[in-house]
């Protein structure tokens, strides 16, 4: 149930994005991007999904005190599909959003988890799903910016953030099945940039599992462009004091 809501969420920005890149105003006709208008579905609501909605049905009322930015104010709800829609319609502008969100992922309860339900499963689809064009594209740029931002998120105080070994467990096992994926698709020397640098990542925000050689982070290293994202690996605790 999980894996389809997060399919639907992914299906949603694709479209968002395509709608975009056409010139529809995706904002005037759906409401989706603007200020303080909250989500129509709170992603942390587990038990809950509405896969339709009436185009008649009214907003959700807003407390007049909610004053926080946008992202701020997602990130507090741990409201994933919506941080994700509004960075998708915000994608251009990429400068601000790396200000904006690493800050904000820090006023989630549980950020570790949080950042991990943004990402969803994109990574078990396939390259082909990924050609040139595809508007999935834009989706899988958006959770690597999330990503991104929580190694980017300022230092949570005394000690290091605290990672739920339950969450731990679920990123090791979202790692090791994109290696296998990439393994399968020619090996992580042929994988393509963005896959190559979003295992990368993952790996560094929440750690390398054992089955990881030296020589695979090796490949990642040279194949992912990691110069552009060489500031948020170095704040890795994890893979910081395993490469100089």
């Amino acid at each position: 149930f999980d894996d389809l809501r997060k399919h639907i969420e992914s299906i949603e920005n694709a479209i968002d994005s395509e709608l975009k890149s056409n010139g529809v105003d995706i904002a005037a006709s759906s409401n989706l991007h603007q200020p303080l208008s909250p989500p129509r579905n709170n992603a942390s609501a587990e038990t809950t999904v509405t896969v339709s909605q009436s185009p008649q049905e009214p907003a959700e009322t807003v407390p007049e005190t909610s004053n926080k930015p946008e992202g701020e104010r997602l990130c507090e709800l741990m409201c994933s599909k919506g941080l994700r829609r509004y960075i998708c319609g915000n994608i251009s502008h990429r400068a601000k959003l790396m200000e904006e969100i690493p800050a904000a992922l820090k006023l989630a309860k549980e950020p570790a988890k949080f950042v991990l339900e943004c990402i969803g499963k994109f990574y078990l689809q396939g390259r082909k799903a990924y050609s040139k064009d595809s508007p999935m594209i834009s989706a899988r740029q958006i959770s690597l910016l999330i990503l991104e931002s929580f190694l980017l998120m300022p230092d949570p105080g005394k000690g290091k953030l605290k990672i739920e070994s339950s969450v731990k467990d679920e990123a090791e096992m979202a790692a090791v099945a994109w290696k296998k994926r990439l393994m399968g698709e020619g090996g992580l020397a042929a994988a393509e940039q963005i896959d190559a640098r979003g295992l990368l990542l993952l790996i560094a925000c929440y750690g390398v599992p054992s089955d990881f050689r030296s020589m695979d982070l090796l490949d990642l290293i040279r194949t992912s462009g990691s110069n552009e994202i060489v500031g948020a690996l170095r704040r890795s605790p994890f893979l910081a004091p395993m490469i100089s």
